[in-house]
């Protein structure tokens, strides 16, 4: 029943207008940040490639931090839809599991983000084929490099954001308490990154950044141009410890969200339905039964 459930996630996820307008979106910022040369690239620019292992990752993990809007509206929708369109309580009567319903919406529909977000790394690759585009400015086409960018650094931090958001969601059942949750995240990864932004506190922020930005940054600070160009980090030491602890915290939230969703329903809808159970309850009054009026067959 749960491959049902992912199964069924995904297919109406790949149906929504939502999934194609966000792929297209980030589609066309991958391709414009290598399509628009020098004048606007994340890494690249100067004596380092546009389309370099060390600009590819950058770009996959600045994206990722404006996927968090993304990951809500597909991910964060799962169980609030339920609430929202009142099939939830259909669902609850059936011998659906708990575990069923809930991750295998979640891997249905996080299926469906990985794929949206495969479209940064689709529209960088087409960039690269723009006729306009310095050939200079460019190097070599390394599948090694968009794959440590997509499935190393990319695809973890889609997975936390994912992971936050429809624990906040599944506890909640309201998409704006989601979406103020998203706003909440983003000032306080903000406000950690800018205060600690000293060199004293290198280290901890590379363990502290969610998205691996200041890990990546604290282990290629020092690389040199050629090395930007030809070179992948090596997967250890921070970079790796950060990558593994900010899954594992994904992991934290699904188990959260487990354990505190009930399937009673919430807010105005669980208004309407005690109502309906109290009327239920109630006892039905009893019609007494005599004995039927004789006719009469008179002139009247």
């Amino acid at each position: 029943m749960f491959a049902k459930v992912a199964a069924f996630e995904l297919r109406y996820q790949l149906r929504q207008p939502a999934f194609w307008v966000i792929s297209i979106l980030f589609g066309l910022m991958g391709f414009g940040l290598i399509a628009a040369g020098d004048n606007i690239s994340i890494g690249g620019g100067g004596n380092t490639h546009l389309n370099s292992p060390f600009s590819l990752i950058l770009t996959h993990m600045v994206l990722a931090v404006f996927f968090m809007l993304a990951t809500t509206a597909i991910v964060a929708n799962v169980v609030a839809r339920d609430a929202s369109t009142g099939f939830g309580p259909m669902i609850q009567s059936s011998r659906l599991s708990k575990f069923d319903y809930l991750y295998g919406r979640f891997l249905g529909a996080f299926i469906a983000v990985a794929l949206c977000y495969l479209s940064v790394s689709i529209g960088t690759i087409i960039g690269t084929l723009a006729p306009w585009v310095d050939r200079e400015t460019l190097g070599a086409f390394r599948p090694d490099a968009y794959a440590f960018a997509y499935l190393v650094m990319g695809l973890p931090a889609v997975f936390l954001t994912s992971a936050i958001f429809f624990a906040l969601a599944t506890v909640t059942r309201s998409m704006m308490a989601t979406y103020v949750g998203v706003v909440a995240f983003f000032i306080v990864y903000l406000t950690l990154t800018s205060s600690l932004d000293r060199p004293e506190f290198r280290e901890v922020l590379a363990w502290l950044e969610p998205f691996g930005l200041s890990a990546i940054t604290e282990v290629t600070r020092y690389w040199t141009p050629v090395e930007r160009n030809t070179s992948l980090p090596d997967l250890g030491g921070v970079l790796l410890g950060n990558r593994v602890l900010w899954t594992l915290v994904g992991v934290a939230f699904l188990a959260a969200a487990y354990a505190l969703y009930r399937p009673a329903a919430r807010g105005a809808k669980a208004g309407k339905q005690d109502k309906l159970r109290a009327l239920a309850a109630r006892e039905t009054p009893v019609v007494t039964s005599g004995p039927l009026p004789k006719p009469s067959y008179g002139a009247a």
